[in-house]
């Protein structure tokens, strides 16, 4: 999957220098702002998988300090 991504991600690079190269400017700005929304997309993916993976820590830590104190109480 990852090599997937890579690929598309050189594919549309080499779109976009092509089509400037070639003057095709409206195709070329338009890959430009798919890569950036891909880019945004997948930084808030990102934001979203840390956000809920440190809520799931917090739980687990709170799960066990309620443990240690009911077993050493």
């Amino acid at each position: 999957m990852k090599w997937i991504l890579w690929s598309s991600l050189i594919l549309v690079i080499g779109g976009i220098v092509l089509n400037f190269y070639l003057e095709y400017f409206t195709l070329a700005y338009a890959l430009m702002g798919v890569l950036l929304l891909v880019i945004s997309g997948w930084g808030t993916i990102v934001q979203v998988k840390n956000s809920v993976n440190s809520e799931m820590d917090q739980y687990k830590r709170n799960t066990y300090t309620d443990d240690v104190e009911r077993y050493t109480r």
